[in-house]
């Protein structure tokens, strides 16, 4: 698995690298042994998450008074990486937008699978294309900084 595409939402690389954090999510979510397989979101979830602690980012960070999350975050950047359907994309927009507006996170990060590896995972998942033309549909609206990383083997 590999970062192949970025799209940046208000400056939302720019933040992140600022931070000093941006080659972190890179090494993180660049691993030559884990690839898009039908029936392996859980094992690349497990070998995210591990590369990202190891890096001492928080995973599973709750929302208040809330069962809903978000996979990752250090240093007010949350990260989700979203291998499921389609609508959780939507759910991870609103729950950074929900952080952004309590002041948690200064920006957020949603990684998603390209076109052909969604399609590899199973049908109507989340994939890169599509909340990019989502996000650009709602800049308006989206007043969180995200930034969009495209991933594929």
């Amino acid at each position: 698995m590999k970062i192949c595409d970025q799209y940046s939402h208000l400056n939302a690389l720019d933040m992140v690298q600022n931070k000093g954090i941006y080659e972190e999510i890179v090494s993180s979510l660049n691993q030559k042994d884990v690839i898009f397989e039908k029936g392996n979101p859980l094992f690349i979830n497990k070998s995210i998450s591990e590369s990202f602690n190891s890096f001492g980012w928080g995973d599973d960070i709750r929302l208040k008074n809330s069962r809903l999350s978000i996979s990752f975050l250090k240093s007010k950047v949350g990260l989700c990486v979203q291998l499921g359907n389609v609508a959780r994309m939507y759910a991870d927009i609103l729950k950074l937008c929900y952080l952004y507006d309590e002041g948690i996170i200064d920006v957020g990060s949603i990684s998603v699978p390209h076109k052909i590896e969604s399609r590899i995972l199973g049908q109507n998942y989340a994939r890169y294309d599509r909340l990019i033309k989502e996000v650009e549909l709602f800049q308006k609206i989206i007043k969180v900084p995200i930034l969009i990383i495209g991933l594929s083997n």
